[in-house]
């Protein structure tokens, strides 16, 4: 049996070592701002999603998005994340501007986005109306029935860690996170976590594959 973990952050290398020992198969792991972004790209062996998270957006160096832009067209498998936005954290002003221009940055390359929405909902469905042909994945997934419904015609996928909120999900949508080490303390730890949630491995790998390869 292989696991997924859909959502993470850097850690030790070990951490990522003892995943791999563990069964964890694949492994994507998002970056939050510049300073982590060649850090996240040198990891082997893991997907790299490279962006500039909510709480980040205020601290930015000028040149952030040209830098950004031109380190994914150097790393032509790379994702574009951690972004979106978050009420809770942050000039809120501002995640909405590097969120659209990260948006903008991801449909001109054409990259899949991690997004990651706090109390938010209102706000950022509106924006995606714009970018409705990006493929998604709403990592932490807070939103409710009618989020679900609006992004149904999206190519669109929702990772979690807690239960609450997988009956919500179309099961060929769902993914599974550590959040690590924010989340669980690291990847390594999602078989246990596959086995408490009650998911099974092999539907979460077809969606897996969906998301990395199309619909």
């Amino acid at each position: 049996m292989t696991y997924i973990d859909a959502h993470c952050h850097l850690l030790d290398i070990s951490e990522f070592k003892l995943a791999r020992t563990a069964g964890v198969d694949s492994i994507i792991c998002n970056a939050i701002n510049p300073k982590d972004w060649h850090q996240v790209l040198a990891l082997e062996n893991v997907i790299h999603a490279i962006g500039i998270h909510p709480w980040h957006v205020s601290d930015l160096p000028e040149n952030a998005m040209t830098d950004l832009e031109k380190l994914l067209e150097q790393n032509p498998g790379a994702h574009i994340g951690e972004i979106g936005l978050d009420k809770c954290k942050g000039d809120f002003y501002k995640q909405e501007e590097i969120f659209m221009l990260q948006l903008e940055l991801a449909q001109k390359l054409q990259r899949p986005v991690h997004v990651h929405c706090v109390r938010a909902w209102g706000e950022m469905l509106p924006i995606l109306k714009g970018h409705k042909d990006l493929k998604y994945l709403f990592h932490g997934f807070s939103g409710d029935k009618n989020v679900v419904r609006f992004l149904s015609d999206y190519d669109a996928y929702f990772s979690v860690n807690r239960a609450t909120k997988i009956p919500l999900i179309p099961a060929d949508k769902l993914l599974i996170e550590s959040d690590a080490p924010d989340g669980l303390p690291s990847p390594a730890n999602l078989p246990f976590l596959y086995l408490q949630l009650g998911v099974q491995s092999a539907q979460i790998e077809q969606n897996f594959q969906r998301f990395l390869n199309g619909r």
